[in-house]
């Protein structure tokens, strides 16, 4: 399967289209995490109506561009148009006020990216996101995507850095000549045959903002949520996105603010913690220490807000189906499943079908390493896929 995008852990199309093969035509899908769009994807093609949220930009425009018919000779032609434009202005006359007026941002554009990338993608970023050329917002969102693609690799491309799509970035040349502008027409022909966009049926509708607050979204308004929540300290996504995001309108300060709210962080709030809770998490994990007990708390009262928001957007008498995996923390094994049940169950929701699957090699956030044993592949082996019912 060709993917519109890298990205560090997506759903497995399989469990997608097992959510919401056989819904009738009037029902409303919503994906309040929809990460790289798999399950928006898989509705727009089914020709449902869906819905989408998530706090990540990339994650955003990824998931729109998945679930969006665009006609593909007019993105061709829009993307020669761009570059015409593109070899037509000079470096110099480029203003990106979120970069140029931002000096942690520019330290951080001189870290990862050398001058010939970075003056290419500050041209593109101009036209793309400073003064857009066109004002079809959907041609636009392809082409970020394809110029995304392009930053956010395996082995350096438009940037330094080596394992981007991994989302653990680190540098590993200093000089580089690859030739954003001759690579684009490629990476656009790849986006298009992922997106096979004569398939897709109905358009999805995608918001960047918070599942635990879907103030979009009407109470009782949903038939189906098929989704799959961050794992506690599993993956970062904003550690490679960001390289991408500062091309599109995102300071690096918005983005670390991004960061520390998102479902999963091991930033630690002072929020008082319950003596319910403390009782609950000590005897589910019993070993774990202060510091570390605070971070899951803190998790599990975002999961308890994820499934109480999705108890109230669910209509009665319909499903919500969840894909999760274990974690670790400072070598404890964090049992995320067992969080988020309790928490479905806090919210009103009763438990229906329960099944646990191997993660397939192709999906792994990184390949096995030291035969399958660091802590980095334990974390992501197995992952949950879990019902939750709102009876009427």
């Amino acid at each position: 399967m060709i993917y519109v995008h890298p990205f560090p852990a997506r759903m497995a199309p399989e469990i997608a289209l097992n959510g919401l093969a056989n819904l009738p035509s009037n029902f409303v899908v919503l994906d309040p995490m929809s990460g790289s769009g798999m399950v928006l994807g898989t509705a727009a093609r089914l020709g449902l109506s869906a819905i989408g949220y998530d706090l990540d930009p990339l994650a955003c425009m990824i998931s729109r561009a998945n679930g969006t018919h665009v006609k593909e000779d007019s993105v061709r032609n829009a993307c020669e148009k761009l570059l015409s434009l593109c070899h037509c202005i000079n470096e110099n006359s480029v203003f990106l006020p979120w970069i140029d007026e931002d000096d942690e941002t520019q330290k951080y554009i001189n870290f990862w990216f050398a001058p010939k990338q970075k003056a290419q993608l500050r041209i593109l970023s101009y036209f793309l996101t400073a003064r857009p050329f066109i004002s079809n917002k959907k041609i636009i969102a392809v082409l970020k995507i394809a110029v995304s693609r392009l930053i956010v690799t395996k082995e350096p491309k438009a940037s330094l850095a080596r394992d981007t799509a991994h989302s653990r970035p680190h540098r590993t040349i200093t000089e580089n000549d690859f030739d954003v502008f001759k690579a684009l027409p490629v990476s656009l022909e790849h986006v298009l045959s992922a997106l096979q966009t004569d398939s897709i049926k109905a358009d999805v509708k995608t918001y960047r903002g918070d599942a635990r607050r879907m103030g979009r979204v009407a109470d009782c308004s949903i038939d189906c949520i098929v989704t799959s929540p961050p794992y506690l300290n599993a993956i970062d996504y904003m550690r490679g996105h960001r390289l991408s995001l500062v091309w599109f309108g995102f300071n690096v300060s918005e983005l670390g603010k991004i960061r520390a709210r998102s479902v999963g962080t091991e930033n630690v709030d002072n929020c008082r913690i319950e003596e319910a809770l403390c009782d609950f998490l000590s005897v589910l994990h019993p070993d774990v220490g202060d510091k570390n007990k605070r971070i899951l708390l803190r998790y599990y009262r975002d999961l308890c807000t994820l499934t109480n928001e999705a108890f109230r957007v669910l209509k009665p008498s319909s499903k919500a189906t969840y894909v999760i995996g274990n974690s670790t923390i400072k070598g404890h094994e964090i049992r995320n499943s067992d969080l988020l049940i309790a928490a479905a169950k806090r919210s009103g929701f009763s438990v229906g079908e329960q099944t646990v699957r191997e993660i397939p090699e192709n999906r792994r956030y990184m390949p096995l390493l030291n035969g399958g044993k660091s802590n980095l592949t334990k974390r992501m082996r197995t992952e949950h896929v879990m019902v939750f019912e709102k009876e009427a």
